[in-house]
């Protein structure tokens, strides 16, 4: 019986979020996405409904990053519904506080936040399957300076700082602590601060090997 009322407990607590995802008009683009996170968390593949693949998300012990991109990617509502839907959603089932993704930033589908404390991302663009990891800062050297356009399958590890109106290419590998403040060709790879660009460094962005999305 208590079980049973746990799992009640918990499946009202996801009802907003539920309900938003369900009419958002991003909701393919969501739904690819949270198949894309179970796979990389779960290592479990697309196959159980909707509730249960965002109860596991939503739910998930040091997963908070999948709440903060997926009430990005809802945005504001225009409704007064909606409105009150991601109210409670963001009671609820809070974002990660230290995770900051400006609503100006547009991002291509299959992003992954890992242990995305203390990471700030404000760019112009960024693509499809990029990974960020935590204490990572993506934005303009100067206040309403220009800002980074990231390309696909772009990895940018822990400690991390891409400044500027600069541009990194597909499948690029940005080191721990490097800090980029030039472009960086595909397939290269950013060491040191300021960084050194290693060109022609293969394609070392096989990290999503474990959730990689078939081109």
């Amino acid at each position: 019986m208590l079980e049973k009322l746990r799992s009640f407990y918990r499946m009202l607590k996801l009802y907003p979020a539920l309900m938003l995802v369900k009419r958002s008009p991003a909701r393919i683009l969501i739904e690819a996405e949270i198949d894309r996170w179970m796979l990389m968390i779960y290592q479990q593949k697309s196959g159980d409904d909707l509730a249960s693949k965002l109860r596991a998300l939503m739910n998930g012990v040091n997963i908070e990053e999948f709440r903060t991109l997926l009430y990005f990617r809802l945005g504001e509502p225009a409704g007064l519904w909606d409105r009150i839907l991601l109210f409670f959603a963001t009671r609820f089932l809070p974002p990660l506080e230290t995770l900051l993704i400006t609503p100006s930033t547009v991002i291509g589908d299959g992003l992954i936040i890992m242990h995305g404390h203390g990471t700030y991302v404000d760019a112009e663009t960024i693509g499809r399957n990029c990974l960020i990891f935590q204490d990572v800062a993506i934005g303009a050297k100067h206040e309403e300076g220009a800002r980074p356009t990231i390309g696909d399958y772009v990895h940018i590890s822990s400690g991390a700082k891409t400044l500027g109106g600069i541009t990194i290419g597909d499948h690029c590998v940005i080191a721990a602590n490097a800090v980029v403040v030039k472009d960086m060709p595909p397939n290269s790879l950013a060491v040191g601060v300021p960084a050194r660009i290693l060109r022609n460094a293969g394609n070392k962005a096989e990290y999503i090997a474990r959730g990689d999305v078939a081109e």
